[in-house]
C-alpha cells in the first residue's frame, strides 16, 4: 500500500470518530433525563419571588414540589420557626435521601 492511501484511512478513521463523538453528544444533550434522577433543587432566589430576603410561605408554595406537602417541608427546613425561610436556613437544609434498596 502507498502512503497516499495509509493516510486517506487515517483521515477517515478519525473522521469516523469524530462523527459518532458528536453524534453521541447530541443525542445525550436532546435526551430527557432519566425518570429516577430527582429534579434540580431551586435556587434560594428562584424561590424568593418578592427578593427581600426571605422566603415566606406563599412565595414556597407557589413552587411545585416532587413530593410531600408544603407545609411540612417549610417548616422543616425553617428552623428557628419564625414563618419565613432565610438563605442560611435554606443553604443549611439537607432534603431527605431516598432509601437504596437491598440487592438480593
Amino acid at each position: 500500500m502507498s502512503k497516499f492511501f495509509i493516510n486517506k484511512y487515517i483521515k477517515l478513521f478519525l473522521a469516523s470518530i469524530l462523527l459518532i463523538s458528536v453524534s453521541s453528544l447530541v443525542q445525550a444533550k436532546n435526551n430527557p433525563p432519566d425518570r429516577n434522577d430527582p429534579p434540580p433543587r431551586p435556587t434560594f432566589e428562584s424561590l424568593d419571588l418578592n427578593q427581600d430576603g426571605d422566603i415566606h410561605f406563599d412565595e414556597f408554595s407557589s413552587h411545585e414540589l416532587p413530593h410531600g406537602d408544603h407545609q411540612t417541608i417549610f417548616d422543616a427546613i425553617d428552623t428557628n420557626n419564625n414563618g419565613v425561610i432565610s438563605n442560611d436556613e435554606f443553604t443549611n437544609h439537607k432534603p431527605p435521601q431516598p432509601q437504596k434498596r437491598k440487592e438480593n
